[in-house]
């Protein structure tokens, strides 16, 4: 009978690294473990490779009896090397929409109260965490939801009160609350659970509590953060889409933020050339690293140039920019 090797996440998930399947297609064997080893392990298949004998292989090639098929995330300590052959795009254009309106929603709400604003940001945050909980495939199952919702609203309203003070404070009770959520129930207690958590907590609060900095600055440079992280990622999907192997969508991300960076010190008196050029270097940092971390949770490897399961991922660097964004101002204020 053929035998299954598992790799990194599909064998800490499947709990062994090796499994003696049944023959049949590559897209059947696929099909019997996702059932048995639950959500997690498939919505990991969404980035990993599989080889059959230590060849590419699609979901129709045939597995025989004396074959070794093997699966393996993007990054992965296995002997296997991964495919050339073929690059699938990190975000789905028509799975985007969420993320388009959310983006248009900031845009838009930064011209009202800055009441409103703080509300449309809060919910823009939920929105997120909800859908990267909703996508994880980590080891130990979701990271403590309800733990992190509370994040955002608290740092959000103490920013907007306190300044400042409250941004600091707000980011002191989200980790707070990840710590003491555990002695209500049980199943957060563990080392990896509650580091996750924090983690998610602390980006989607300095997220946040950042985005009502900004707008407190200002309506321009709140608009300008926007449109900076807005041009940065389109231009990282057009570059995925064709780009081909010779770019990879993190240039296309700096490039992009550089250039609406550019834009923005030209456009504007609040924000000259040079900040807006270092703001702009900050973003794209912001939006690559959010977008390892999210590929982190959501499939449980680093993964660039795969779509990743969720309907929100282009946001998955929103939250890290933002903070950074608001650094760079500050430092060249």
């Amino acid at each position: 009978m053929p035998t299954l090797r598992l790799f990194a996440r599909f064998r800490e998930i499947a709990g062994t690294d090796t499994v003696v399947v049944d023959e049949g297609s590559v897209g059947e064997i696929l099909d019997r473990a996702a059932a048995e080893y639950g959500p997690a392990f498939e919505n990991s298949l969404a980035s990993a490779g599989v080889w059959v004998n230590g060849d590419p292989v699609d979901r129709a090639a045939p597995v025989a009896a004396d074959d070794e098929m093997a699966i393996i995330p993007p990054v992965s300590g296995g002997t296997y090397a991964a495919p050339q052959t073929q690059q699938t795009l990190a975000v789905d254009p028509a799975e985007s929409i969420l993320s388009v309106i959310v983006l248009a929603a900031l845009l838009v709400s930064a011209w009202v109260p800055l009441e409103w604003f703080v509300v449309i940001s809060v919910g823009a945050a939920l929105a997120w965490l909800w859908d990267l909980s909703d996508s994880s495939s980590a080891p130990e199952g979701n990271f403590n939801l309800y733990a992190t919702l509370l994040a955002p609203p608290i740092t959000a309203a103490a920013t907007y009160a306190w300044g400042y003070q409250g941004y600091a404070g707000g980011l002191a009770a989200s980790v707070l609350i990840v710590i003491f959520w555990p002695i209500f129930q049980a199943r957060w207690r563990g080392v990896e659970s509650i580091a996750m958590t924090a983690s998610v907590a602390v980006i989607a609060a300095a997220g946040a509590g950042a985005l009502v900095m900004l707008r407190m600055m200002s309506t321009t440079v709140a608009l300008s953060f926007v449109l900076i992280v807005s041009v940065a990622i389109i231009a990282a999907l057009v570059t995925a889409i064709y780009g081909g192997q010779s770019i990879d969508p993190n240039v296309g991300t700096l490039v992009g933020a550089l250039g609406a960076g550019l834009l923005v010190g030209v456009a504007t008196t609040e924000i000259d050339i040079a900040t807006g050029l270092f703001a702009a270097v900050a973003v794209a940092a912001g939006l690559i690293a959010g977008r390892v971390f999210g590929s982190m949770v959501r499939s449980g490897s680093i993964v660039h140039t795969v779509r990743l399961p969720g309907q929100l991922t282009p946001l998955d660097g929103l939250w890290l920019a933002a903070p950074l964004y608001w650094l760079a101002l500050v430092l060249l204020g």
